[in-house]
């Protein structure tokens, strides 16, 4: 009986093979549990790996481990029996906080039994970048030195493990990562279909004083943190120029919601701006954020009521992406 299994197993591998798009012919085998050592990881460094996720998968992880024994860089922790993705990082021993994230994806779940996957882990000089199947889908910020990670490990129900290192100086790459949907956003109509977060959006018109966005949406229910970039570019690395960065922080316990504002300008970011007070973000609940560009600066409102102003550092007439991320469901994006 088990033989009979183990055939129906390798069909479904073998078919599930001829439906992947993404294979790399430089990667090479690895085994589940075994340490693949690294070259040295810099900012431009890339991982890759590719395997098959079988029909009775309940999780699997990635790790890059360092080399102080129990220090993992990054723990990528797809959860196939849960519903959700766990990042974190383990020092010492002991596992820091942990960030978990849905595995919704423009199409869907992105990591499907009884299919391959494709995931890529590209460091730039503050984050390692995670696309699934030649997809951006998220960020880390690194806990610890890039320069301490000497091996990759992979663990869990995952098999048919192929994995190379190499440099990129583009992410995403347009030869590795098929580009996303291509939206753009013009002051005719508004965008009402396929706004998955996280989003890059073109900007179809100048966006100068007069101009205002609107961004019509709901909180998740368990919110951290979602940010709207008005920037120049459409790539992650290198970093576009951000004249204005919002970014509303939840912090649960004695403390209050909160709203960063900064931009991005030669090289760095500039000082940060926190605006704090009553914001009637409720979890759960829809919104209306309106950005207007005003003739000194950006002021902010949520449904009807200001609740910062952003003195212009860099011209908005530079403006050409809308990107937005985090704990947020969109609904409709507008301009006028």
């Amino acid at each position: 009986m088990s033989s009979l299994s183990d055939n129906i197993h390798v069909l479904a591998r073998q078919e599930a093979f001829k439906d992947f798009s993404y294979f790399d012919e430089e990667t090479v085998p690895a085994n589940v549990g075994k340490l693949i050592p690294l070259q040295f990881l810099k900012p431009t460094s890339a991982i890759i790996l590719t395997g098959y996720i079988p029909e009775n998968a309940s999780r699997f992880s990635v790790n890059l481990t360092c080399k102080t024994s129990g220090n993992i860089a990054l723990h990528f922790n797809p959860r196939l029996d849960r519903g959700y993705i766990v990042r974190n990082t383990r020092l010492r021993g002991s596992w820091e906080n942990e960030e978990t994230c849905s595995p919704a994806g423009s199409s869907g779940c992105i990591f499907r039994r009884n299919s391959y996957m494709h995931l890529m882990i590209f460091c730039t000089n503050d984050a390692f970048q995670i696309a699934i199947n030649g997809e951006h889908f998220c960020s880390f910020y690194y806990r610890l030195p890039l320069a301490d990670i000497t091996a990759l490990e992979v663990n869990g129900t995952i098999e048919d493990i192929r994995t190379r290192q190499l440099n990129l100086f583009v992410y995403p790459d347009p030869n590795i990562c098929r580009p996303s949907r291509t939206l753009i956003l013009t002051t005719e109509e508004p965008l009402v279909d396929f706004l998955d977060v996280p989003i890059t959006v073109g900007i179809g018109s100048e966006f100068r004083v007069g101009a205002s966005l609107l961004i019509a949406g709901r909180l998740k229910l368990l919110p951290h943190s979602f940010y709207v970039n008005l920037q120049r570019g459409k790539t992650i690395y290198p970093h576009p120029l951000i004249p204005l960065h919002l970014n509303p922080r939840f912090l649960y316990g004695n403390s209050a919601p909160y709203v960063v504002m900064n931009c991005w300008n030669n090289g760095t970011w500039d000082h940060e701006e926190r605006h704090q007070g009553h914001l009637s973000w409720m979890p759960g609940r829809d919104f209306l954020l309106t950005i207007r560009c005003e003739y000194e600066g950006y002021t902010i409102w949520l449904d009807n009521k200001m609740i910062g102003e952003f003195k212009h550092r860099l011209q908005s007439s530079i403006v050409d992406t809308l990107r937005i991320s985090g704990d947020v469901v969109l609904y409709q994006l507008s301009m006028n």
